[in-house]
């Protein structure tokens, strides 16, 4: 992955309709292999395998975001206390930390009740626009 500046970062989420002065950029670290075992990993399935791994203890916090490459990919990751993990992409292997910018972090519960009201679909970039009065912080105004 490409190390962008933050400046291209905070261009390219302008560029899609975000406030990028209320997005954090966070390193997302690998997780001990133990952990990883036991994380639920399907392959190019960042939402659902987050989200799963948030339901089962696996990490305290849905975090919803973007992959920070050229171009910027949405993406789905986990918190655990201060440290961020994307069980996804290490599953895949070679993994290396890279840079994240976050839009928001659902706690089990918020994450569940996004959900239902997702067709039980994990909260993703078009649910937050579709929620956008929820999310002000980070969606700018049409």
């Amino acid at each position: 992955m490409s190390n962008l500046s933050i400046e291209s970062i905070q261009q390219q989420l302008s560029d899609l309709g975000f406030r990028p002065e209320g997005i954090r950029i966070v390193t997302v670290s690998a997780m001990t292999s133990e952990l990883l075992e036991t994380c639920t990993t399907q392959e190019n399935e960042c939402f659902y395998n987050s989200y799963m791994n948030v339901i089962y203890g696996k990490g305290e916090r849905y975090v919803l975001g973007f992959r920070c490459e050229d171009p910027i990919v949405d993406h789905a990751i986990i918190r655990s206390g201060d440290l961020y993990f994307d069980p996804t992409l290490q599953a895949n292997g070679n993994f290396t930390s890279y840079q994240f910018a976050i839009l928001t972090e659902f706690t089990v519960f918020d994450m569940m009740n996004h959900a239902k009201s997702n067709k039980d679909f994990p909260p993703d970039v078009d649910y937050l626009f579709s929620k956008a009065s929820k999310f002000k912080n980070v969606i700018a105004a049409k």
